[in-house]
């Protein structure tokens, strides 16, 4: 067989997808940092932060600059990106992170540590983060950019809106729906069939016993509804 030089020539790509820079430097980066290096699977460029001054040492992780230098890294071939801005009370800034993102060509995978288990069935969509020892059952669907923390139960037949985010020891039993921008404290459980409106912010330690509308917020500690409480709570 005849083999022309031409044919021995490797072909070139524009974006190694092992690379990958860190948009936020906060506590949730430290976390996503070592998520990241227990995968193994990726190079971490360093870390992009508006707040942190360049070379700012994040367990390792240097801050190269702020969102201004996604255009630049972005020519250099590095297309992916982690949003480690967790947006716990305020879920626009974690929303703002995944637009400049998106925006500027970035794309943010699904991130799961190896210590936490997918059911086959389950749904993650892009950027959605599921950290150590959490679980995901059976037919769950799991929006876009969610945050699902440590520790965490997502039972049967569970829908997660976009950039809903689960505190630790969060558990959800089956069937429970999360609108988009929920926002659920650290062990805080949810029981069957529950729904959950958009942009309710549920504090540690509650209990959810029936359906919570849109905009409320439940108090840490408390039961949902409480004997002889109205139907909305607002935030």
């Amino acid at each position: 067989m005849s083999i022309d030089n031409n044919d021995l020539e490797f072909p070139h790509f524009d974006f190694d997808p092992t690379k990958v820079i860190i948009y936020g430097g906060g506590g949730l980066s430290k976390m996503i940092i070592e998520h990241v290096r227990v995968l193994g699977t990726y190079e971490i460029l360093g870390v992009i932060d508006d707040q942190l001054a360049p070379n700012t040492d994040v367990i390792g992780c240097k801050v190269l600059g702020g969102e201004a230098l996604l255009k630049d890294l972005y020519t250099q071939g590095i297309r992916t990106a982690f949003n480690s801005v967790g947006g716990i009370g305020n879920f626009l800034v974690r929303l703002k992170v995944f637009k400049t993102l998106a925006k500027a060509g970035f794309n943010c995978p699904v991130l799961v540590h190896p210590s936490a288990h997918i059911d086959p069935s389950a749904r993650l969509e892009q950027g959605v983060m599921v950290l150590a020892q959490s679980y995901v059952s059976g037919n769950a669907r799991v929006g876009m950019g969610a945050l699902i923390n440590n520790s965490v139960v997502i039972s049967h037949d569970n829908i997660l809106g976009v950039c809903t985010n689960l505190s630790p020891g969060a558990i959800l039993a089956g069937d429970v729906v999360l609108d988009d921008f929920v926002q659920i404290g650290m062990n805080v459980t949810v029981n069957i069939g529950v729904h959950i409106g958009a942009r309710a912010l549920i504090g540690n330690g509650a209990t959810i016993k029936a359906d919570v509308p849109p905009d409320t917020r439940v108090f840490a500690g408390s039961i949902w509804p409480a004997r002889g409480q109205g139907p909305t709570e607002e935030a």
